[in-house]
């Protein structure tokens, strides 16, 4: 054995290895992941000796195809990694130490009719917010739990991260109806601290962010440059009305933000610009640029027929045109700091426990959380503005019914989630959206066959 060989040996013999099961593993998301796991063992953190790719027997060739590009990317490393492909669950769950969800129930043709139903009724369309994001966790909340059921009989001691969205919704959903260990996992506070690390050309391992509020609802309330605070720096510089204008709430809300001393994620854009929100929905729409789910289609029919490249041994730069940025690296991070017990934060979202205030300790926040060999755990963090605790306890109220509705197959409690939520608050819109989304998804929605909206 070489000199180089015995120290590769040596390497793995003292590298933490773990399996892992990436379920919705034909996802365009999923080189971005190995990627990543590629990374993390070439930095000495851990190596995933098995990878297991799962997805429905429907989505089967697209699962052949980033199986096999992500074995082209996997030996270009030199990674000993064994990757396997399944349309089974058990199978493909066997022995797993960490689970990622990331499936999309009904696929990419769903995502778009959750987008094009509201837009009918004048309301936003969006895949996690609003409407839309209800009808896809009424599909997607009774799949994860047979995930999480299945992880019980499988892999027990896993742990499950969940990406699937909306993600805050289905993790809630997974704390209160399942016994898996789980976690939830947004890009969206990463971005909001990747961005400001490039404004401020700053290496983003020097920043650290306090975040609160729900999934696509929260808020950095602290910005901290080598430990020391810098939010009134940032606050009161150009890059605010920048971000702000990025983000599509606009710089004339500058006022607003400063006053509030936060920094909103882009989402807040449905809220706070709901009227030029969907004027820019029925603009897109008439002129054939159409919903996000219409683009996004586009760029993943280009995405895997790169993919099935049999050259292709690297991302392709199109992938960041799927949107989805650093997910992994909030995924990895996480699985890191439990695999070698090495303690880190991260924005996760997890079971409040009051690190929250103003919310009830067992619903899933989007918070800064410390995650440890243990597993992740909110920090607390301060009570957020009257001005915005108002709207994210009027859309966890909403994010509470919408699990019951979705588990009891309950159309009373349907109905209250979607009159409780900000973007609609209107008897008559809720009932004929409720309507629509039931019918649509007949199909997926067993649990509410045969029930009718009373009174309308």
């Amino acid at each position: 054995m070489t000199l180089s060989g015995r120290k590769g040996h040596q390497r793995l013999r003292n590298m933490k290895t773990i399996r892992l099961a990436v379920v919705g593993g034909g996802s365009s998301y999923t080189p971005e992941l190995i990627d990543g796991l590629i990374k993390r063992w070439q930095d000495n953190e851990f190596l995933a000796e098995h990878l297991a790719l799962i997805d429905i027997p429907q989505g089967r060739d697209r699962l052949e195809v980033v199986g096999a590009f992500v074995q082209r990317m996997i030996a270009r490393a030199g990674m000993p990694c064994k990757v396997t492909t399944w349309t089974e669950l058990a199978p493909g769950l066997e022995d797993a130490d960490f689970v990622i969800s990331q499936i999309r129930v009904g696929g990419m043709k769903a995502r778009q009719t959750d987008e094009h139903i509201p837009a009918k009724h004048g309301v936003v369309g969006q895949e996690t917010t609003g409407p839309g994001g209800f009808a896809c966790a009424l599909r997607t909340i009774p799949a994860a739990l047979d995930i999480a059921g299945q992880m019980q009989s499988t892999c027990p001691d896993a742990w499950l991260l969940n990406f699937t969205n909306p993600s805050g919704i289905v993790t809630e959903a997974l704390t209160k109806h399942s016994q898996a260990k789980v976690f939830g996992l947004c890009n969206v506070p990463i971005g909001i601290k990747m961005g400001i690390s490039q404004a401020m050309e700053v290496e983003h391992e020097r920043l650290s962010v306090d975040v609160s509020g729900l999934n696509h609802l929260s808020f950095v309330t602290g910005l901290y440059l080598d430990g020391e605070d810098i939010m009134e720096q940032v606050m009161n510089s150009p890059l605010l009305e920048e971000y702000l204008d990025k983000i599509k709430v606009g710089r004339h809300l500058a006022f607003f933000v400063r006053e509030l001393n936060v920094i909103t994620g882009s989402y807040l854009y449905y809220y706070w610009s709901r009227e030029k929100a969907i004027r820019d929905q029925k603009h897109d729409i008439s002129s054939g640029k159409g919903t996000r789910a219409d683009q996004v289609m586009t760029i993943e029919d280009s995405l895997f027929n790169l993919y099935a490249d049999q050259t292709l041994d690297t991302l392709p730069p199109d992938l960041k045109k799927r949107g989805g940025a650093y997910y992994s690296d909030v995924a990895l991070n996480s699985i890191s700091s439990i695999v070698r017990n090495v303690p880190h934060t991260e924005v996760l979202n997890v079971e409040n426990k009051g690190a929250v205030p103003g919310l009830p300790p067992d619903v899933v926040v989007e918070v800064t959380s410390a995650v440890d060999g243990a597993g992740p755990k909110p920090v607390a963090q301060q009570t957020l503005p009257a001005e915005i605790l108002g709207l994210v306890q009027k859309v966890k109220c909403y994010e509470q019914l919408t699990v019951e509705a979705a588990v009891e197959g309950n159309i009373v409690k349907a109905f209250s989630a979607l009159i409780n939520h900000p973007l609609v608050q209107d008897g008559e819109v809720a009932a004929n959206l409720l309507k629509d989304i039931l019918k649509a998804n007949s199909g997926f929605l067993p649990q509410f066959r045969g029930k009718q909206v009373p009174g309308f």
